[in-house]
C-alpha cells in the first residue's frame, strides 16, 4: 500500500504560561486548566488520566498571563439576614453545588470569566491598571484580587456571580508581579519587580509589613512567585537561591508540608521540614531542607501546582507540554508527559481530490497530495491554499467536502463559508466567500463537518444545537454553468440562499450545560451521529430529519465517533482503550460487541497508558478490519477472526516484553500494534491502495522554541 508520511505540517503548540485547578470545595469534579501564550485555555479532565476534553479559543495578542477558577463555600452577608439555620444549611448546600466559575486575565488588562460550556464569555471588566500580571481568588471564593502593573493590587467582587470593581489596595513602587491570600483572608501578601515584599491588610488597604529581599550585583531582585501557607503563618518566596536561574512558580500542599519550586533552570525542587533533636533529647527550631529534585522539562517551567485528590504534581512551561508525576514518591514516582496537540485531530481529507486541509491557529492550510513512491519535484506534496481569517479569534473547528469545493471555518464568535475551484493545469486555485451563510445568524460552532454527497453542512453551535444546512441553491451560483452564464439572467436575491432544514435539540435539553464535541456521518449521508462531553451519543437520519436513537451511555469518556463505510455500523472508542461497535438500523451493539468486549486483551488496554485513541479508519478493501489510532501507536484489528481467549498478561517492563506482547496480540487476539510512528496527529486511507500519516515530530516543535538555559560546566 502506497502510504503518504507526512511531516511538513507546521503546527506549533504555544507555551504554557499557567495552571489551575477546581477548588476542592466542589465535589462532583475536578478540571485543570491550561492557560497558553496565544490566549487558548485547555481544559483537561484527571478522572481517566488527565483528558484534554475542550479548549477555548484564545485569538491574536490575546496572551493568557493569570487563570484561577472560583467557587464561593460561604453565604453572604445579604442572604443571610433574617435566616433560620435550616435555611442557611440549605442555602449553603445550594451554593456549594454551583459550578466553580473561570476567570482569565493578561497583558490586555482586562479580566474575562468564560463559560467552560459554551467557551464564550459571560463577564469581562477592565482592571484599571493595566496589564495584569498576577491573580489569585480568597479561601471564600468571593473577592478576586490581581496584581497590576501600575503597582497597585485591585479587589473584584465575585460573590453570586458578579464581577465587579471593589476598590484598590495602597499604591507600591514596580509592577505587582506575584500575590497570595493569607490563610484567614485578612492579608495579601505581594511580590514587586523591585525586590520589595510587601503585606497589606485587606479590610484597611494599607501596607502592614515589609520584606526587602537581597539585591544581586546591585539589579532589583523579580519576586516571581509566592506562596503562604496554613502553618505557622509561613511565608515562602521565590528567587534565586536554591536554583541556578529565576524561579517563576510556587506551589504546596494544602498542609504545607510539602513546597515545590521550578523556574528557568527547569528543575523542580521539593522542600520539606525538619525538627532537629540535640543530645538532651529537646527540640530545635523546624528548617525548611531540599527533599528531591528533578528535570523534566527542556524550557523554562512557569507554573507548578498540586493535585492530591490524584496524588500529582503538575508542571508546565516554555516547552509546551503539561508534565504529571506522582505526588508522594516525587522525585522517583512515574512521569508522563501529556500530549501537546489537541486530542480532536487538526487535518481533514477530500479524498476523491487527494486533498488535506491543516487547521492552524488563524490559518487554514490546503495540500494537493502528491505520489509518494516518486522523488519528482512535480509529483511531490504542494500547498495549494494558505486561508488567514481576518478575525482575531482562533480558529475551533473546520472542515472540507469530499468533492474539495467547500471549506468551513467557525471560530467562537462566526461561522464563514468558502467556495474553492480548481485549475487543472496548475496549482492554483480560486477562492470565493460566501456571505448567504450569515443570513442564518448562527453565532459561532463547535464543530463542522460536510456530508459525503458535499450538499449539507452539519453545523454543531455554541448553544449545543445541531443544524442542517442545504447547499444545493449555493452551489448552482459557483457552477460552471453559472459562471459562463453570469450576465443572461436577472437574479432573484433569494435565489441561493442556504437552507436551514432542521435543528435538533436533544443536546441541548433546555439547560446547555455540555459541549458537542464528535460529529461523524455515514458515507451514504443518511445517518449523523454526534457525541458530546456529558457522554451523550445521539444518531438522527438525514433523510427523513428525525431523531433516530440514543447510544447506551458508556462508563468511560469517549474519544471519537466513526461511521463503517460500507454499512450503517457505528464504531465508539474509549479513553480506557474499549471501543464499541454500535448498529444503526438495529439500535443495539453488533455481534462483536456482544461477545468480545469483556475478553479485549490487556495488553491492549493497557495502551491507553502511552496515549488515547483519537480515531478510527477503515479500508474499503478490507471490509472486516478497523484501524484504530493515536498519537504514539496504530492498531489493526480483524474483525472476522475469533478472539481466543489467554491468561492475564505479566506487566511489562521493557521494550523486549513489549515486543513479545505485540505478537501474542496479533497471533491469539488478531490486533497487529504497530509503534514506529511518533506524534501521530492525523490516520487515515485515501482509497483502497493509499493511505496518509501526519507525524509531528517533537524535535520539529523543538526547533521552533526559543534558547533554553545552559549554563557551562567547568571541565566540560
Amino acid at each position: 500500500m502506497e502510504l503518504h508520511r507526512c511531516r511538513f505540517v507546521n503546527y506549533v503548540p504555544s507555551a504554557i504560561n499557567c495552571l489551575a485547578l477546581t477548588p476542592n470545595t466542589y465535589k462532583p469534579y475536578t478540571l485543570l486548566a491550561c492557560g497558553r501564550e496565544n490566549g487558548d485555555i485547555d481544559i483537561w479532565d484527571p478522572k481517566e488520566g488527565w483528558f484534554l476534553k475542550k479548549t477555548i479559543p484564545g485569538g491574536s495578542n490575546q496572551s493568557v498571563e493569570t487563570v484561577v477558577w472560583s467557587h464561593q463555600n460561604v453565604i453572604t452577608e445579604d442572604d443571610d439576614e433574617n435566616l433560620s439555620q435550616k435555611e442557611r444549611e440549605k442555602l449553603l448546600k445550594q451554593q456549594l453545588l454551583q459550578e466553580p466559575r473561570l476567570f482569565i486575565s493578561g497583558l490586555n488588562g482586562l479580566i474575562t470569566e468564560y463559560d467552560i460550556h459554551t467557551l464564550l464569555p459571560k463577564n469581562e471588566v477592565s482592571s484599571n491598571g493595566g496589564p495584569v500580571w498576577c491573580a489569585a481568588v480568597n479561601h471564600k471564593g468571593t473577592v478576586l484580587a490581581v496584581g497590576c502593573e501600575d503597582g497597585c493590587i485591585r479587589l473584584f467582587d465575585i460573590a453570586d456571580g458578579n464581577l465587579e470593581y471593589m476598590r484598590s489596595l495602597d499604591r507600591q513602587d514596580g509592577r505587582i508581579l506575584s500575590l497570595t491570600w493569607s490563610y484567614d483572608d485578612n492579608s495579601i501578601i505581594s511580590g514587586s519587580s523591585v525586590s520589595i515584599i510587601h503585606c497589606l491588610d485587606v479590610k484597611s488597604g494599607q501596607i502592614s509589613r515589609r520584606i526587602t529581599v537581597d539585591k544581586i550585583r546591585g539589579e532589583d531582585t523579580l519576586v516571581w512567585a509566592l506562596e503562604a501557607l496554613n502553618k505557622m503563618g509561613t511565608l515562602i518566596k521565590g528567587y534565586k537561591e536554591v536554583h541556578k536561574a529565576d524561579v517563576l512558580c510556587l506551589t504546596s500542599t494544602e498542609d504545607g508540608a510539602y513546597v515545590f519550586s521550578s523556574g528557568v533552570d527547569r528543575k523542580i525542587v521539593r522542600f520539606s521540614t525538619v525538627t532537629n533533636t540535640n543530645q538532651k533529647g529537646r527540640k530545635s527550631k523546624e528548617q525548611w531542607v531540599v527533599a528531591g529534585e528533578r528535570r523534566y522539562h527542556s524550557h523554562d517551567v512557569r507554573s507548578l501546582i498540586v493535585c492530591e485528590q490524584y496524588n500529582t504534581l503538575l508542571s508546565g512551561g516554555v516547552d509546551t507540554t503539561v508534565v504529571t508525576c506522582e505526588l508522594n514518591s516525587f522525585p522517583f514516582g512515574k512521569v508522563i508527559h501529556l500530549q501537546s496537540f489537541p486530542s480532536k485531530p487538526l487535518i481533514q481529507l477530500s479524498k476523491s481530490k487527494k486533498l488535506m486541509m491543516c487547521q492552524l491557529n488563524n490559518t487554514i492550510e490546503l495540500w494537493k497530495l502528491g505520489d509518494s513512491t516518486q522523488l519528482e519535484f512535480e509529483k511531490m506534496n504542494k500547498k495549494l491554499l494558505a486561508l488567514n481569517l481576518k478575525n482575531d479569534n482562533n480558529i475551533i473547528s473546520s472542515t472540507i467536502s469530499q468533492n474539495g469545493s467547500w471549506i468551513a471555518v467557525s471560530t467562537i464568535e462566526e461561522i464563514k463559508l468558502f467556495h474553492i475551484k480548481y485549475n487543472e493545469k496548475s496549482t492554483k486555485v480560486e477562492i470565493n466567500k460566501v456571505r448567504e451563510i450569515e443570513k442564518l445568524q448562527i453565532p459561532g460552532a463547535h464543530k463542522l463537518l460536510f456530508t459525503p454527497c458535499s450538499t449539507k453542512l452539519i453545523v454543531a453551535g455554541i448553544n449545543s444545537i445541531i443544524y442542517v444546512l442545504d447547499l444545493s441553491n449555493v452551489e448552482k451560483k459557483y457552477s460552471d454553468n453559472k459562471m459562463e452564464n453570469d450576465d443572461a439572467v436577472e437574479e432573484d436575491e433569494n435565489e441561493y440562499d442556504i437552507i436551514l432544514l432542521k435543528e435538533f435539540e436533544q443536546h441541548n435539553n433546555g439547560t446547555s450545560d455540555c459541549t458537542i464535541c464528535s460529529l461523524a456521518i455515514s458515507s451514504d449521508s443518511q445517518w449523523l451521529a454526534s457525541g458530546d462531553t456529558n457522554n451523550n451519543i445521539y444518531v438522527f437520519n438525514l433523510d427523513t430529519l428525525l431523531y433516530h436513537s440514543k447510544l447506551p451511555t458508556f462508563s468511560s469518556f469517549h474519544t471519537s465517533v466513526s461511521f463503517h463505510p460500507l454499512s450503517a455500523t457505528i464504531v465508539v472508542t474509549c479513553l480506557s482503550n474499549e471501543f464499541f461497535i454500535y448498529d444503526v438500523e438495529e439500535k443495539g451493539f453488533a455481534n462483536w460487541t456482544k461477545e468480545y468486549l469483556n475478553k479485549l486483551p490487556e495488553a491492549f488496554l493497557k495502551l491507553n497508558e502511552k496515549s488515547k485513541i483519537m480515531g478510527v479508519s477503515f479500508n474499503i478493501s478490507e471490509p472486516n478490519t478497523m484501524t484504530l489510532w493515536s498519537s504514539e501507536y496504530i492498531c489493526q484489528i480483524d474483525l472476522s477472526k475469533p478472539i481466543n481467549v489467554q491468561t492475564t498478561n505479566r506487566k511489562l517492563n521493557t521494550e523486549d516484553n513489549e515486543k513479545n506482547e505485540f505478537k501474542k496480540l496479533k497471533q491469539n487476539y488478531h490486533f497487529s500494534v504497530v509503534t514506529r510512528y511518533k506524534q501521530v496527529m492525523f490516520m487515515d486511507y485515501v482509497n483502497e491502495n493509499e493511505s496518509v500519516i501526519v507525524e509531528r515530530p517533537w524535535f520539529s516543535i523543538l526547533e521552533k522554541l526559543p534558547q533554553n538555559f545552559y549554563r557551562h560546566k567547568y571541565g566540560t
